[in-house]
């Protein structure tokens, strides 16, 4: 699997937070926000858990370049490598973006409605998954995995061009509502929409499967 561009923003992206942790850690106090609720209530822990998050974003990228070489059917990847170029940048980018609203917010909690940003990057993120996942060959790592999936690979393909229309109809759902209801309104979509899309595509995959295998 080859370095895109999309790779060189997402390290550049990560140097830079870097540099910006540096800089503006011993001004931190000791306690930060590390966790917002749906309710805007915060919770607070040590600022070190700061560099834990840049951690772990940092270990993202490598990692995803480690999954297709230790997955049995890791040259499916190559199939689609301009979106997996792409997913790789936007999981970086929300992770440093996660990282840099918790270090703007360290004179003011509240200054971020942080629950309504990760549901809009979250309905967001199911949308750029349902135009992807059409196009998903399969791999053990990414996809709708179920039994009946892995045993027919037309049963595969056919779940997936399924699933787009469904998660992108689910990420359209819980991003208005995000932007329209109340929290505990929202929620209460968000779940219902989330799971809802777990519960057709499964049920689709073993109607897909009865079709071929009767």
């Amino acid at each position: 699997m080859k370095i895109k561009k999309t790779d060189y923003i997402a390290l550049l992206v990560l140097i830079a937070t870097f540099i910006q942790l540096i800089v503006v850690y011993p001004a931190l106090p000791e306690q930060v926000v590390t966790n917002w609720g749906f309710n805007g209530q915060v919770d607070y822990g040590s600022k070190s858990t700061l560099w834990i998050l840049w951690g772990i974003s940092a270990l993202m990228l490598p990692l995803f370049f480690i999954i297709p070489k230790i997955d049995p059917k890791g040259k499916s990847y190559e199939k689609v490598d301009g979106f997996y170029g792409i997913f790789r940048l936007v999981i970086v980018l929300f992770m440093t973006g996660m990282l840099e609203i918790t270090i703007l917010s360290v004179n003011d909690p509240h200054r971020f409605n942080v629950g309504k940003i990760v549901m809009i990057a979250a309905s967001l993120l199911f949308i750029f998954i349902g135009n992807y996942l059409p196009k998903c060959k399969q791999t053990y790592t990414f996809g709708i995995k179920t039994m009946w999936t892995y045993a027919d690979e037309r049963v595969w393909n056919e779940t997936h061009r399924f699933g787009g229309v469904v998660f992108v109809v689910a990420g359209v759902v819980m991003l208005v509502s995000t932007l329209v209801f109340t929290e505990n309104i929202n929620f209460i979509i968000t779940f219902i929409a989330i799971f809802g899309a777990v519960i057709l595509t499964t049920v689709y995959s073993y109607l897909s499967y009865k079709k071929y295998n009767g």
